[in-house]
């Protein structure tokens, strides 16, 4: 752990104290890892304070190697309300998952339901649609290849984007990861791909209009809660501005 988290802390030295979780994601997080599978790392961290109570700006630290990224709380929660599915798979990863979780860390995902609403049909729906189009245009050739990455993240966001509007709950580990580890590595027909993702994305359409999912997220009781961890934080346990 300390390696995989010490060029973090060499590159933003404050998320030493304000890291709120993190968590493995990608290929590793949706149970489709291989021995070749980079590592990726997604968290959540309280901005300096500079970038609260001074003139600095703070919204996120980006690491290459290995691919990391730490969303600052109020823009991770911006993102989360919107439906976007990286954030969200942050908030419904696996517990097996989950590197670093402090207290506040718990309390955001115990209230991870707020964030859900209809708005995920659009984002996860969105994406989909596009590669959708791109594979049917593709059709028209029969010699024509698909892209195997492209195709697994377009299936699996589909079949996630049916489970939370039909059930308000997100599956990050994939009980079918042989199936779209088979899509990746291009051992399906561009035809029958194209047929079962068209299914999916009439599914998704019919759990979009039958979903008990409210239209907005909760934004009164999210803000609360965004304002409350980061009042308890600075207040208590927050650092002194870093002296210049």
């Amino acid at each position: 752990m300390n390696l995989l988290l010490e060029p973090l802390y060499q590159t933003a030295p404050f998320l030493r104290r304000h890291l709120i979780s993190l968590v493995l994601a990608g290929s590793h997080g949706y149970g489709m890892a291989t021995e070749t599978s980079d590592i990726d790392l997604r968290g959540i961290a309280y901005p300096p304070p500079e970038a609260v109570f001074g003139l600095q700006t703070y919204e996120q630290t980006t690491l290459a190697e290995p691919d990391t990224v730490i969303y600052s709380l109020p823009k991770f929660v911006r993102l989360a309300m919107k439906g976007n599915p990286t954030l969200l798979e942050m908030l419904f990863a696996e517990t097996e998952h989950w590197l670093i979780c402090t207290e506040e860390g718990e309390r955001l995902r115990a209230h991870r339901h707020l964030f859900l609403s209809k708005r995920v049909f659009y984002s996860f729906g969105g994406y989909a649609y596009k590669h959708l189009q791109k594979l049917s245009a593709q059709a028209d050739n029969p010699s024509a290849s698909y892209h195997g990455k492209d195709a697994s993240h377009l299936i699996r966001l589909l079949q996630c984007g049916i489970e939370l509007l039909q059930e308000g709950a997100l599956r990050v580990k994939r009980e079918n990861a042989a199936e779209l580890l088979s899509i990746r590595q291009g051992q399906w027909k561009l035809t029958d791909l194209l047929a079962y993702a068209q299914s999916l994305y009439d599914q998704l359409q019919a759990a979009h209009a039958n979903t008990r999912l409210p239209d907005q997220p909760d934004s009164a009781t999210i803000e609360r809660l965004l304002m409350q961890m980061q009042m308890r934080f600075y207040l208590e346990r927050g650092d002194e501005p870093t002296a210049t």
